[in-house]
């Protein structure tokens, strides 16, 4: 590579920090809030250097592209020699060479695609904070509509079964199939979100029984995965810890919100490593003994019971941690307890994990008791299949008129310990015939992949909150006085991004993630230090600021 696209590759890059600058001060002079942190500050300077190397690298590499390509050429023989040398090069095969990387001030070309990732990835923090610090975009106010929130959500369904899909031809489908699970996820989070724009305070109880369901399936899937691949690598269980929390990470440090705003990260974070540990202990016994794993789910379950229902326990636990769960509600002022909010929403869903786990391990009876019962003669099977319904939906029924229909406050008190109800009802008639297990609707497959994405970016760009810490209690408006057009513009440029959120992440974790263990310490140490010394920055420039004449 010549000295050309160094030189430009330099100078887009020095071009690009400039007007990188210039946009955060602008950015910086509008927002609402004018009192950045260090951690702000440091990480603006971070996402500084990451934009100006990837417009520099894209500039440099494109020019490079655009530069001849030479072959060396030999003098010409003449008559006889030269009919001679072509016979020896016809009749020889020379080994082929490779052709050297390109590497452009020290970024071979290979890392280009992460580097383009990590450049976009800063444009859409740029953009989230826009959207909700600053007053480019005006806040509308939630209207309350149950007509409003019931149609939709119908229109979503009608859609939704317009991209029903068959997950396989095989005859005999298992029960919980990867797509089902992923469907699941989705229609609960396009409900889940849509509570929070419409204000449906009515269907409370319903939302926390869809948050429990995403923490079962955090006990299930991660026991799952532990029994049979028995994986319990550092690189393994890192990528889950990338995927939880790269990106709540760097909006808490743009946005300056705690880490408990986004309790649902911190709520599988935990629940991820206190399944890891109940499969790793003794993991070489686990597959020898349903009956060794069973007791290890009880005492599990008994820890669990220590540490949320015997008074002090939690707090004493949580206490070297309350810098990283402590939560200041400006709404609430009253729960003087930082690590309030932390005990309440992971105890809504402190028992419920385990129930995922006691499913996993009981799985295979599962699907070998549904295949048994398709095999049984057409009325024996269809009267068995009736018998478990009607067992099915008085048990739900029950549950329902039970505890279900109880008052918001009253039913946090049972959501516990009956949350698990719901959920068995929901997995028996999902998969009550092969027929129901083999098809699922994409739609909602589709958006069961982007429910992190979708969870945190609702805050910020499909709606805005409060300000520090706050909750999403306004609207996000493009177009005042159309309500619907506005909904759907705003709500399919939240999605859009919300997918690309999901791709950059998995990109970026290949780039960042070695496969073996030893890698990952090192890199794991030099990101600390990349994050101490751009903390450092950061402290630097807000002394300087507060140093500076008004």
């Amino acid at each position: 590579m010549g000295f050309l696209p160094h030189a430009a590759c330099v100078t887009v890059a020095l071009i690009s920090g400039l007007v990188y600058t210039l946009v955060v001060r602008w950015m910086g002079s509008v927002s609402e809030v004018q009192d950045f942190t260090a951690a702000q500050l440091g990480t603006a300077v971070a996402f500084g250097f990451v934009f100006s190397a990837w417009v520099g690298a894209e500039a440099g590499f494109f020019l490079s592209r655009l530069q001849p390509r030479y072959e060396s050429v030999g003098l010409e023989a003449d008559g006889e020699e030269d009919e001679e040398a072509q016979k020896l090069s016809a009749s020889s095969s020379p080994p082929q060479t490779r052709l050297a990387e390109p590497i452009l001030c020290g970024v071979p070309q290979r890392q280009l695609a992460g580097l383009r990732a990590a450049g976009e990835f800063v444009l859409i923090m740029g953009y989230v904070y826009l959207c909700d610090r600053t007053p480019i975009f005006a806040k509308g106010v939630k209207e309350v509509s149950p007509t409003r929130f019931w149609m939709l959500n119908l229109a979503i369904l009608l859609a939704g079964l317009c991209t029903l899909r068959a997950a396989s031809r095989e005859p005999d489908m298992k029960p919980l199939q990867r797509d089902q699970t992923e469907e699941w996820k989705g229609w609960m989070q396009l409900m889940f979100i849509l509570y929070h724009y419409f204000a449906e305070a009515e269907i409370y109880n319903a939302i926390r029984i869809y948050i429990a369901a995403y923490v079962w399936m955090t006990g299930f899937g991660n026991f799952s995965y532990y029994y049979i691949k028995e994986d319990f690598t550092l690189p393994r269980f890192t990528q889950m810890m990338w995927r939880l929390n790269f990106f709540v990470f760097f909006v808490c440090a743009t946005m300056n919100n705690e880490y408990m705003l986004y309790y649902i990260c911190p709520m599988h974070t935990f629940f991820t490593w206190a399944v890891y540990f109940t499969c790793w202990v003794a993991s070489h016994l686990n597959q020898q003994s349903n009956v060794f794993c069973a007791v290890k789910i009880s005492a599990t379950l008994a820890l669990t019971v220590a540490l949320y229902d015997v008074p002090g326990v939690f707090h004493k636990v949580f206490a070297p941690f309350t810098w990283l769960f402590a939560f200041h509600d400006p709404l609430h002022r009253e729960f003087t307890d930082s690590l309030h909010e932390w005990f309440f929403r992971s105890g809504l869903d402190h028992f419920v994990w385990i129930f995922g786990m006691v499913c996993a391990l009981s799985f295979p009876w599962f699907a070998r008791q549904m295949a048994a019962l398709e095999e049984l003669a057409t009325a024996k099977r269809l009267g068995a299949k009736a018998c478990l319904l009607m067992a099915v939906l008085a048990l739900g029924g029950w549950w329902g008129a039970r505890f279900f229909a109880l008052p918001k406050r009253a039913y946090n008190v049972a959501h516990p310990v009956t949350s698990w109800i719901p959920i068995l009802c929901y997995i028996v008639l999902r998969n009550m015939s092969p027929l129901l297990r083999r098809y699922y609707m994409h739609l909602f497959t589709w958006c069961g992949k982007v429910t992190l994405e979708t969870y945190i970016l609702q805050f910020h760009i499909w709606m805005k909150t409060t300000g520090l810490n706050g909750s999403p209690k306004h609207l996000m408006v493009w177009l005042p006085g159309w309500y619907w057009t506005n909904f759907a513009l705003t709500s399919a440029v939240f999605l859009f991004i919300s997918y690309r959120v999901f791709q950059i992440t998995v990109v970026l974790r290949d780039v960042c993630i070695p496969r073996e263990s030893g890698p990952i310490i090192r890199r794991a140490i030099l990101a600390a230090g990349m994050i101490a010394g751009f903390y450092a920055i950061g402290t630097v420039l807000k002394s300087n600021a507060l140093a500076a004449p008004a």
